[in-house]
């Protein structure tokens, strides 16, 4: 038997273990975080998404015709890795529908299964703006009017399996709507499949106007920000950041707008902020693009745009900056084959219009040739075009500015 002091020794032990453990603070246990949802293949049925778990998508999840896919405000979404046409993305097809609405205080937030942001949180610590190609991305396809070299009226999206019955666009309603997407982060995406085949932060095949896209935010992304297949969507107060090709890509005769929006990115990394191409077939060949009230910040040296092969549309009232203030550049391809229309022409014949936009640093406003021997010329940067650094010429402001994106990626982590 126990000795009484021995006991008493033992009692007093039990209790003072008993009062620590009731008197423990529930913010000493850690945070049981939600097992994750994993979600692959097709929806078949309407399904809503909540912020009270992390929904992971390995490879590609596919939004049928007819079923709508809606996500919470603040719920957080992680692709998994995957090479090639392996890579995981969601992919909302023709007749599908995204109701992915977050608001400043909750984005919805599309990442990589190798970021640590946890559920509540906007950012992870883990990830910077050099990490891209950690999975896909995001891709909305629509029935809105393109123009397809090689299927005219339709074509099947790039990054997709050619036997993807899912991966096809196009059609002839320009007031096509795919859903909402708002308050939307895509980070760290970007998949390279082959020369010219990839999967962006954010593709639009066909998207028709009665979409909305505002407040979209695409970082470190391997390709291009958002890349736009013809269609006619407005896309407002888009952000991308640290892109490794172009920040908005425009093909096959998009006849919409990208307004209010902001690129900031290293041209030493990157491609340039606008590379966009008019038309590639005969049928829909009347569609005019505009860009408009837009921030273009490059953090290095030489800001660009190239407006391609058969350009039409208006790039107006925007500012370019380079922080180095070494120069911006704005090239009009010319091509002396007889296949293609050039930009130049375009351009000289009123299709494609450059007006009242301005930039802080030296302008190089030039055409381009391609596959000729006709010497690059250089345009004078009349004001009409661009005001440059002390140039008198009185220019209306943009209306975007940095504290318009206060709920980003690139807010949280100072990357502006």
């Amino acid at each position: 038997m126990l000795k009484m002091k021995n006991l008493k020794t033992v009692l007093v032990a039990l209790f003072v273990t008993a009062l620590f453990i009731s008197c423990k603070s529930d913010d000493d246990d850690p945070v049981q975080q939600p097992s994750a949802e994993v979600k692959t293949g097709e929806l078949t049925q309407n399904e809503i998404w909540t912020a009270d778990r992390i929904y992971q998508i390995q490879g590609k999840l596919i939004v049928n015709n007819g079923v709508t896919l809606t996500i919470q405000p603040g719920t957080i979404i992680k692709g998994k890795e995957g090479d090639g046409t392996n890579a995981s993305a969601l992919v909302v097809a023709r007749g599908g529908k995204l109701m992915a609405v977050g608001t400043a205080d909750k984005p919805i937030i599309f990442t990589s299964i190798l970021d640590n942001i946890e559920v509540g949180q906007k950012t992870g610590t883990n990830l910077d703006e050099t990490d891209s190609a950690k999975w896909g991305g995001v891709i909305v396809l629509g029935n809105a009017k393109v123009s397809d070299k090689v299927g005219d009226t339709e074509g099947h999206i790039e990054g997709i399996d050619a036997d993807a019955v899912y991966g096809k666009y196009g059609g002839n309603d320009n007031a096509d709507n795919s859903g909402v997407i708002k308050y939307v982060s895509i980070r760290h995406g970007g998949i390279s499949i082959g020369e010219g085949n990839e999967i962006n932060g954010l593709t639009l095949g066909g998207v028709g106007s009665g979409t909305t896209i505002d407040n979209v935010e695409i970082v470190s992304n391997l390709d291009d920000g958002i890349e736009c297949f013809g269609g006619a969507v407005v896309i407002n107060h888009a952000l991308v950041a640290y892109q490794g090709d172009d920040a908005f890509d425009i093909d096959q005769n998009f006849a919409g707008k990208f307004t209010n929006s902001m690129v900031v990115y290293k041209s030493s990394v990157g491609d340039e902020f606008l590379e966009i191409d008019g038309p590639e077939n005969s049928t829909n060949v009347n569609g005019k693009f505009t860009v408009e009230n837009c921030l273009f910040r490059d953090k290095d040296n030489a800001g660009s745009c190239d407006l391609k092969s058969k350009a039409q549309g208006v790039v107006q009232n925007n500012e370019f900056e380079s922080l180095s203030k070494f120069k911006v550049s704005v090239k009009l391809d010319t091509d002396c084959t007889t296949v293609l229309t050039d930009a130049y022409t375009h351009y000289v014949d009123g299709d494609l219009e450059i007006k009242t936009n301005k930039t802080d640093a030296p302008l190089e406003l030039y055409t381009k040739t391609e596959g000729c021997s006709v010497p690059t010329v250089q345009i004078d940067a009349a004001a009409s075009v661009f005001s440059a650094a002390g140039n008198a010429m009185s220019v209306s402001p943009t209306t975007v500015q940095e504290s318009d994106f206060s709920w980003t990626w690139t807010a949280e982590n100072n990357k502006f």
